[in-house]
């Protein structure tokens, strides 16, 4: 008899000489199934080294793309520097203890912990609890630079930015400059030597493009050098960029950064504010709190509300220099109305004026 194939017709009668096969096994649906390995690695960092992945961002942007750095540059510098200060602030802060990164330690508890389902502290707060529980000696002015930081951050996140791309790389410059420092001198040190080994390789990269950004800032200082020495009696630090560009002379422009281009037109009682604020460190109301004068008062020269009495200017630093931002005028005898208004007046030593705003003068004259 001929062999039969496995192509013969199925409805072959039953005692064919063809050999049926028996039915496949089939598996038992209880028993696991061999997990198979993935082809792709697990997303996995370290705090240390996913804040170190930002900073290699930031620099990357600053330096690697066009020159200058484009708005799209400038935007991810921001985001990216402002995401890596906080991460590396609560590496070295969870360091003192895991409960000092939730908002309220008392409420801390490891298994949330490990599995980061929690609600963390603020930067600000995690720079505050380093200085305060941990004891790391940082500076009042890199809090303040944080803080700006991540002002600019949440309104680019959330609402969209506006500002000055020579001041955003100024100031991403001395960020920066901070966070290479607090790496080196409060985080590596108590790093595995494997991950300390990696920080360092990234640091000494990061310092050589730093510098570079640093000399772009110099260079462009020193352009402006021989301009700046013109009006250096009514020059003081800006608010914006922190270069001491900042050129209050009276002129029509209003106050003008030649560093940044940052102006205030019309508008030099905002300027005389955001430098007594952002700069000094005043405000009327801390200062009246404190049983202080107010550190922006009326010029007694053109009366806009925009004389800072404590203004350090490059010709008179670091001692104080009253500086009209509206005006222009520099003062040296101004002593308070005799009334106690606030009131300021330019009467030199043994003048015979009266000590009384013309305020208080015509107040005085109306009781007689």
């Amino acid at each position: 008899m001929t062999e039969q194939t496995a192509s013969q017709d199925p409805d072959e009668p039953e005692g064919s000489s063809e050999e049926i096969p028996a039915p496949a096994t089939v598996p038992d649906q209880r028993v696991k199934k061999a997990k198979r390995p993935s082809s792709r690695p697990d997303v996995f960092f370290t705090p240390v080294s996913n804040g170190m992945d930002y900073l290699v961002s930031v620099l990357k942007h600053l330096t690697e793309g066009a020159t200058p750095p484009s708005a799209r540059d400038l935007k991810y510098t921001v985001l990216h520097l402002q995401a890596a200060t906080e991460v590396l602030l609560k590496a070295r802060l969870a360091r003192e203890h895991f409960s000092l990164i939730f908002v309220d330690p008392l409420q801390a508890n490891r298994d949330a912990w490990k599995k980061g389902d929690f609600k963390s502290c603020g930067t600000l707060e995690a720079f505050d609890r380093l200085v305060k529980i941990a004891g790391l000696p940082l500076e009042e002015d890199d809090r303040k630079r944080i803080g700006e930081l991540s002002d600019h951050r949440n309104a680019l996140q959330h609402y969209g930015l506006k500002y000055n791309a020579y001041a955003i790389e100024s100031r991403a410059a001395r960020v920066l400059d901070f966070l290479i420092t607090f790496i080196h001198r409060h985080l590596i040190p108590g790093l595995e030597p494997d991950e300390a080994t990696s920080v360092e390789r990234d640091m000494d990269s990061f310092r050589l493009k730093l510098k570079g950004i640093e000399t772009l800032v110099k260079q462009r200082m020193n352009d402006l050098k021989s301009e700046l020495a013109k009006v250096a009696d009514v020059t003081v630090k800006c608010p914006d960029c922190e270069q001491w560009a900042l050129v209050a002379d009276g002129g029509d422009e209003g106050p003008t950064c030649l560093f940044c281009h940052q102006v205030w037109p019309e508008d030099p009682e905002s300027a005389a504010a955001n430098y007594a604020w952002i700069v000094l460190g005043l405000d009327d109301h801390s200062a009246i709190q404190d049983g202080g004068d107010p550190p922006v008062v009326d010029c007694p020269a053109c009366g806009a509300y925009a004389l800072v009495t404590e203004a350090v200017t490059a010709a008179g630093q670091p001692g104080a220099t009253p500086l009209c931002f509206s005006c222009g005028s520099v003062f040296k005898d101004l002593i308070g109305c005799e009334a106690g208004c606030g009131a300021v007046l330019d009467i030199a030593p043994g003048d015979d004026a009266i000590p009384l705003c013309p305020d208080c003068l015509d107040s005085r004259i109306a009781r007689f």
